[in-house]
């Protein structure tokens, strides 16, 4: 009997401990997220923690934030990038970054199904075209390293979700992480959940135990490191906010001024230094390094078509943002205009289908200074965006 006591006691006391730690958690959270000022956390680009956080999108969602869905673009440290702009008069809402570099479709849509999105939740997603470069889709490293374990089990426990996406999403996640070799037991999961074999039920219910504590302490943790973010944030102020009214032609004229201003002697109208420290040594190795590509044929694009399958069982329509690529730069590396735009037509279709709106700005491929690089929005490019994002959701 002492035995049994001795072993059964700390499981009691350890499951005590836990449900009053996640409550205790709640209450702090609800109290910081009245108290503290949100806004940095919101537009921090690339924070892990967040991006993979059921909370931090509750949290920012109520306080009725726009998210903005990307990649490494979102990066950019110009003033008309959308997380330094936004909020402005007509707009006076906050933008919370989701995403970092290799942060793709499959991504993207586990990301936003993971969570109880309100379907009024405003929502922007830059999709890039240098996804679509490997017909493999994302390299699976990479999708390793963005992967968020409570957002995997969440997506697959939303019922809103169908179970056909879930099945793909299941398969999708287990040949990745099998490949890179990382979280074997979401991998093991992944597997189990594709399977319609007797044996697979088997072995699902004789894990289940593991896998809802597995969950249970994964949303315990979730909140435990939002909570610490935010308890380092500055207390919100009472003071009156005066949002700045943009004047969006003068913004445009200004940068034309500024674009004169740079030394551009390339064949790709880079500037001169961007050109120096990245393209000019690696140049005559890339030539006609995509020419082999068929970024149609990419699984990319399958994920693509998931995530707008996921945005349609969660009735959310995003505001889907398209950047151009270095049209002279493209063409040098083989993946022609005509391939380009048919990609740019794919979306639009695709998108359409479901109702949703495109920002495409293919007609800025050949404009000198609209990207930072080869790929990248700068200043004007993020302007576009910027205004783009303001008359989208005032229309609506």
């Amino acid at each position: 009997m002492k035995r049994i006591c001795s072993f059964i006691i700390p499981i009691i006391i350890a499951v005590i401990a836990a449900i009053l730690s996640n409550n205790i958690l709640d209450k702090k959270i609800s109290y910081l997220s009245e108290t503290k000022d949100l806004s940095e956390f919101a537009t921090n680009y690339g924070d892990f923690s967040k991006d993979r956080s059921i909370v931090a999108k509750k949290v920012l969602g109520d306080k009725g934030d726009l998210f903005l869905l990307g990649s490494s673009e979102m990066r950019i440290d110009v003033p008309q990038n959308s997380l330094n702009l936004f909020p402005i008069k007509g707009a006076e809402y906050n933008i919370s970054s989701f995403g970092r570099g290799y942060c793709q479709n499959l991504q993207q849509a586990s990301m936003i199904g993971a969570c109880n999105l309100k379907p009024d939740q405003k929502l922007a997603y830059i999709l890039s075209i240098q996804w679509f470069d490997d017909q493999a889709g994302v390299n699976p490293d990479k999708f390793a390293s963005n992967f968020s374990d409570i957002g995997f089990y969440e997506f697959l426990n939303n019922p809103q979700i169908s179970e056909d996406n879930k099945k793909y999403y299941a398969n999708r996640t287990y040949n990745l992480l099998y490949q890179a070799n990382k979280f074997e037991p979401e991998a093991i999961y992944a597997k189990l959940y594709c399977s319609n074999s007797f044996s697979s039920k088997i072995i699902r219910n004789i894990l289940k135990p593991y896998y809802m504590t597995k969950v249970y302490l994964s949303e315990i943790k979730d909140k435990a490191l939002i909570y610490s973010e935010l308890k380092k944030l500055p207390e919100k102020t009472q003071d009156q906010k005066e949002y700045k009214e943009v004047d969006w032609d003068k913004e445009y004229n200004e940068l034309l001024k500024e674009s004169e201003q740079v030394i551009s002697n390339n064949e790709f109208n880079l500037t001169d230094k961007y050109y120096n420290d990245n393209v000019k040594d690696i140049k005559d190795n890339v030539k006609g390094m995509l020419s082999s590509q068929d970024i149609m044929k990419s699984l990319e694009l399958d994920d693509f078509k998931f995530f707008l399958g996921v945005c349609h069982d969660l009735g959310i329509k995003p505001y889907i943002i398209m950047p151009p690529v270095n049209g002279w730069y493209y063409d040098y590396l083989g993946l022609s205009m005509d391939e380009r735009y048919e990609y740019y037509n794919t979306i639009n279709s695709l998108a359409g289908s479901e109702g949703i709106d495109v920002l495409d700005l293919r007609e800025y491929e050949y404009q000198k200074d609209f990207l930072m690089d080869v790929m990248h929005l700068g200043g004007e490019g993020w302007l576009k965006v910027s205004e783009g994002i303001y008359n989208h959701f005032n229309k609506e």
